[in-house]
């Protein structure tokens, strides 16, 4: 089929890449377009990425066709045909090889749209590399051959010992012991009654250990008095389709052992020999907890990074808008000083603005942009100061007690943040107490050997903060959930749901953990595991900020590419008494200086089109290092991450007073 294509342009189909189509590349999912009508198809830049070829092909339906192995192209593409003929969803997986031979695994979704008259009309979807997924399956089957191979090992030693002896099937736990315990697997022989029910025969020192039973406490009692009601549901439907049919059952499924509840893969298989009109089944079962938390932590972990680019864009464009009126309200205010109902007006939108401002702060920290300022801390003297404003804050219901370690290590923590977190931690845990409670805070050094920290924590040493209550708890299901963005479980416009996720943030960015534990009527508790220093916690030298005096009348060079945010910037700058020169873009800048004129100080916007502020400082310093700098930011990255070096910073939205402050501070900076 010679169809006529183009390639698409970047994740959105626009010019330019939207925060949607970021997060599409940030989860490497391609996009595609295919016009029924005319046959014109078009991909993102992804797609291409997907299916391993270089953009450049006109006919991309052919170029399609290639790319899918010689054993499933013609599968391929008499499904692509099916999907043509009518409208409605799609999905296809196959087998890809690139130009290297290398063979990858894709999935097509999508839908075919009707157009006017009823008849398909076009075909728009997405593609997502399915190759670790596919991997995992195929070593999963391996995994579940070589257990099949093991019981039938056991079978046959089952079915000798019976053949030999001649007498009754279930052998003594000391006879079983030689076949049974040397396999980690948990192994079990289920005795199948002639009136139904299913007791345990024999079983292995393995499933005693994750039973917390002893073995004359297992043998000879039902599955339902061993695991429940509720529990037992599942395996005995597996056990009888397994006695009727013959075939092997496999399940996964979390279960409550002793206390602890794990992730288990559970396999039966009929035993060939009856005794008195009864039949047996051998079970075999796998812990995954940790693989499954390793692939949960982390699938979160990539659909967070992609919510935190799209936050962060967001908190970015949203910050240069409050900036216009943050700093318009405010030269706004004394004007209309004398007039009482224009200054009520103005003072409400003022507080409607820091509202907006508080916001985008949380979603900042959220998604790691935040602008943190990390030292050495005492978390215990932090802690013990916040005692007063918890006990102010929570109420008189909720008791608050500490523990707090003695010897505890400093850590490399905003301590400002840190004191966020806390208090929002403490008043999601007064929420979950409405009858009252306690909030116990407790903190611990966790050394690097101890094994006890999560693994993004790696080999060191760390500092631990709990934040426990005796509250109504969550479920699995939404602890899960809890550090997404927007996501309560309180009533509508009794909370943002980005209290915990600021936690997250804030932690993640000072490359530390966050864990939730969690039961329904059994309470939560919050840890947060921050990295030690060795530094000791020392107050900020203030006399060392003494400097040059200040230039009122100094020159400044504002360069911003967005006008409401470069016009506010000039009024305040003059409403201080400064020359100002505002320009809108990095390459007008250059031209300024270029032509001669001298400035005292540059107030920059770090993100902008074409020239960025970085780079127009890197190119203005190499012929001009004695400029003086002042970045603003919407992002407001710590830590010089962002490039800015050394050079000051002013987070949008900023204030007058603010701004008179870091223009301040940004003259005193030695030349």
């Amino acid at each position: 089929m010679n169809e006529l294509s183009e390639p698409l342009p970047p994740p959105g189909f626009g010019a330019e890449p939207d925060d949607l189509g970021l997060a599409l590349e940030a989860g490497e999912i391609g996009a595609w377009d295919w016009n029924l009508a005319t046959g014109r198809m078009r991909w993102s830049a992804q797609m291409f990425r997907n299916l391993g070829v270089r953009p450049g092909e006109a006919d991309l339906y052919r170029l399609l066709l290639e790319t899918v192995h010689p054993d499933e192209r013609r599968q391929a593409e008499a499904a692509l045909g099916q999907f043509r003929k009518r409208p409605g969803p799609m999905r296809l997986e196959v087998r890809l090889v690139w130009p290297n031979d290398e063979l990858h695994w894709v999935v097509f979704l999508g839908k075919t749209i009707a157009g006017p008259d009823g008849a398909p009309a076009r075909m728009i979807g997405i593609t997502i590399d399915s190759t670790r997924r596919r991997k995992y399956e195929e070593s999963s089957g391996a995994a579940l051959l070589e257990s099949e191979r093991r019981l039938r090992e056991v079978n046959r030693k089952l079915q000798e010992r019976a053949e030999r002896r001649g007498r009754e099937l279930g052998a003594s736990r000391a006879q079983m012991q030689a076949i049974f315990d040397n396999s980690p697997d948990w192994l079990t022989l289920f005795r199948a009654t002639a009136d139904g029910r299913f007791l345990y025969e024999d079983l292995n020192g393995a499933t005693e250990r994750a039973y917390g039973l002893d073995y004359d406490r297992i043998v000879g009692r039902t599955v339902e008095e061993i695991l429940g009601s509720d529990q037992a549901r599942l395996p005995l439907r597996m056990m009888r389709a397994c006695i009727l049919t013959g075939e092997t059952q496999r399940y996964t499924a979390r279960r409550t052992f002793a206390g602890i509840t794990r992730a288990i893969d559970v396999m039966f298989v009929r035993v060939p020999e009856r005794q008195d009109g009864d039949s047996f089944i051998m079970s075999t079962a796998r812990d995954i907890t940790a693989r499954e938390e390793m692939e949960e932590r982390l699938r979160q972990s990539q659909k967070m990074e992609s919510v935190g680019q799209l936050t962060g864009g967001l908190a970015h464009d949203f910050n240069n808008l409050l900036t216009g009126v943050i700093g318009n309200l405010e030269l706004l205010a004394p004007r209309v000083a004398t007039d009482p109902t224009a200054a009520r007006f103005v003072a409400s939108a003022q507080r409607s603005a820091e509202n907006g401002a508080k916001l985008t702060e949380q979603l900042l920290a959220f998604s790691r942009r935040q602008h943190l300022q990390p030292r050495a801390t005492d978390l215990n003297a932090v802690i013990d100061g916040m005692r007063e404003l918890l006990a102010r804050t929570i109420g008189a219901t909720v008791r608050v007690r500490t523990a707090l370690s003695p010897e505890l290590w400093p850590a490399l923590i905003d301590p400002t943040q840190i004191e966020v977190a806390i208090l929002n931690l403490a008043l999601n845990a007064r929420d979950a107490m409405p009858n009252g409670g306690t909030l116990t805070i407790e903190t611990g050094n966790l050394g690097r050997a101890s094994g006890s920290a999560p693994a993004e924590i790696g080999a060191q040493d760390c500092i631990c903060i709990s934040v426990r209550d005796t509250g109504l708890g969550m479920s699995e299901e939404v602890a899960r959930s809890a550090i997404e963005p927007f996501f309560t479980t309180k009533d509508t416009g009794k909370g943002s749901g980005l209290g915990l996720s600021q936690v997250y943030g804030m932690v993640q960015q000072s490359n530390g953990a966050l864990t939730i534990e969690s039961r329904l009527g059994a309470g939560t508790v919050v840890r947060l595991y921050l990295p030690r220093t060795a530094a000791r916690d020392e107050a900020l030298d203030e006399t060392a900020a003494a400097g040059r005096p200040e230039q009122p009348d100094a020159r400044i060079l504002v360069v911003d590419d967005d006008p409401d945010v470069r016009l506010v910037s000039v009024e305040m700058l003059r409403e201080l008494g400064y020359e100002v020169v505002d320009v809108d873009s990095g390459a007008a800048a250059l031209d300024r200086l270029e032509s001669g004129e001298i400035f005292d100080l540059a107030l920059i916007d770090i993100a902008m089109p074409g020239l960025t502020g970085i780079e127009t400082v890197r190119r203005a310093r190499q012929r001009w290092p004695q400029l003086r700098v002042l970045y603003a930011t919407g992002y407001a990255n710590a830590g010089g991450d962002d490039g800015a070096g050394d050079d000051p910073r002013i987070k949008k939205p900023f204030r007058l007073a603010e701004l008179a402050g870091e223009v301040r501070d940004a003259m005193r900076k030695h030349p």
